[in-house]
């Protein structure tokens, strides 16, 4: 295993992560295998992983307490374990303490070494944040010893996550990242800021949510045009280890073949490690990627919100409707369209679109937004 500085903070951590947000399920499709789900965990921490991943909403709450039965005894002493704290969930700012004693107690720790403000954006700043005085809450919880490090998880545009990022001495911050979304929210540019800014960056999504592990063909002949040969994870994952500000990339393992493979390519992972035909290959496959028929030429750059009726218009474009679009994927799609984007999380779905123009003049691709959402609408929701 390769270590990496995280940040200011002082320790290092493995170059993979283990996010337990897609662990293997039992038969009825609810209740996390947990038998297998502690081995898979303690098998990656023999293997040298040392930041475990885990969110109090994380599959219904049975995340972290999978994370507390792997953790027992000396497991704990050998990680760096995390939790996350949701704003969409709180109805009063003392939730706050509730949920983070509530993880605590899940996870069997006294301490939780890197705490975060779980999916800051656009809606949440305003509305739960700000007004909750969330970062005054999490640095109170550093100053009492009861978390070790601060810091939030982002899914917003590059503006905001710098207005976040200035608002207080963060320690760390969690945000999406990969090869084909290098201008979704907070971009490539992201790592650099928070770098510069003396804070540790863990990456999520590194396989975009399993789309970059099962390439469609047009991307999987991109990549191998340059000869350059090697499984679409290890891909993903390349990519990201290659960014010296990346500390870790924090992977959704839901096997022992998942861990195994991961631990192989983590074994081999630098800073500045992809070669000149590497990144020749991988600006191949993203153009296969955006020449797929139909394909809208969104970036994700956030321009457009807010939307007056909520429409996360976006998110809807650059990560549901493009994926559908190459995988024709129905089924991943309506659940990305559906369970992934709860109105009071990402925004409404193409059909509150009205029609009202608002965010035609705010997107920089020229995009024609109404017509496209009906597009989407026909698709998705018809």
């Amino acid at each position: 295993m390769q270590y990496r500085p995280m940040g200011r903070t002082g320790v290092n951590v493995s170059a993979l992560g283990f996010g337990l947000l897609r662990l293997p399920m039992l038969a009825d499709g609810k209740t996390v295998d947990a038998a297998q789900s502690v081995a898979m965990i303690r098998r990656a921490i023999e293997g040298g992983v040392n930041y475990i991943d885990t969110g109090r909403v994380y599959l219904g709450g049975q995340s972290e307490a999978v994370a507390g039965k792997a953790l027992k005894g000396n497991w704990r002493d050998r990680v760096y374990v995390t939790s996350k704290s949701p704003w969409w969930i709180m109805e009063r700012p003392e939730d706050f303490e509730k949920f983070f004693d509530e993880s605590r107690r899940a996870i069997g720790t006294d301490v939780i070494d890197f705490y975060h403000i779980h999916m800051i954006m656009h809606r949440g700043w305003k509305e739960k944040v700000i007004p909750f005085k969330l970062i005054d809450r999490i640095m109170k919880l550093k100053e009492q010893g009861k978390i070790r490090f601060a810091g939030f998880s982002f899914h917003d545009r590059l503006g905001l996550f710098k207005e976040v990022v200035e608002s207080a001495p963060w320690d760390f911050c969690l945000i999406q990242h990969n090869y084909l979304d290098y201008e979704y929210e907070a971009g490539c540019l992201g790592p650099k800021y928070a770098a510069a800014n003396g804070m540790g960056l863990a990456v999520m999504k590194p396989v975009r949510t399993g789309f970059l592990a099962n390439l469609p063909p047009a991307m999987r002949e991109a990549l191998r045009s340059t000869g350059v040969v090697k499984p679409d994870v290890e891909w993903a994952l390349d990519y990201l280890w290659d960014i010296p500000e990346v500390s870790v990339a924090v992977s959704g393992m839901g096997s022992m073949a998942d861990v195994e493979a991961n631990l192989r390519y983590a074994s081999k992972a630098k800073p500045n490690m992809l070669t000149p035909d590497e990144r020749k290959a991988l600006g191949a496959a993203i153009r296969a990627f955006r020449q797929a028929p139909g394909h809208i030429d969104c970036t994700g750059c956030y321009q457009c919100i807010p939307c007056p009726h909520n429409v996360a218009i976006g998110y809807i474009f650059a990560y549901v409707y493009n994926n559908y679009l190459l995988h024709k994927n129905k089924k991943k799609a309506l659940f990305d369209y559906t369970v992934s984007m709860s109105p009071i999380q990402r925004g409404a779905p193409a059909s509150a679109c009205v029609n009202c123009g608002a965010c035609l003049a705010k997107c920089p691709q020229k995009l024609n937004i109404p017509e496209l959402l009906k597009r989407v609408r026909n698709d998705l929701e018809a």
